[in-house]
């Protein structure tokens, strides 16, 4: 079986390159190994820009997320405002109309 080649993202080795299981975590045969310069053949590079890549695409996401969640904040408060507003118009039709029975029937 051929392991694949991984990039660590832990703090003490964060950006070198390892082949490990391919398995999933629950299967796992613990197989790891340092990748070594010398098979290179563009690999490392291509990694790498693979993960700069990734890296821009998760804050561009990131960024996204944030203007979304703005959104739906805003369309939120205004949903409440526009609420708010059928109530007051509601409630001042009535008390007229209140009024207007009041005055109508001399009461």
């Amino acid at each position: 079986m051929r392991a694949p080649i991984c990039i660590s993202n832990r703090p003490w080795s964060r950006g070198r390159i390892f082949y490990g299981c391919s398995q999933l975590e629950e299967n796992r045969c613990n197989f790891f190994q340092w990748y070594d310069k010398e098979e290179d053949n563009g690999v490392v590079e291509d990694l790498k820009d693979d993960l700069e890549m990734l890296q821009i695409k998760i804050r561009k996401f990131e960024i996204e997320n944030k203007e979304l969640k703005e959104l739906v904040k805003s369309l939120k408060a205004k949903s409440v405002k526009r609420r708010n507003k059928a109530v007051f118009y509601k409630l001042a039709f009535f008390t007229s109309w209140i009024v207007y029975v009041l005055v109508k029937f001399g009461l």
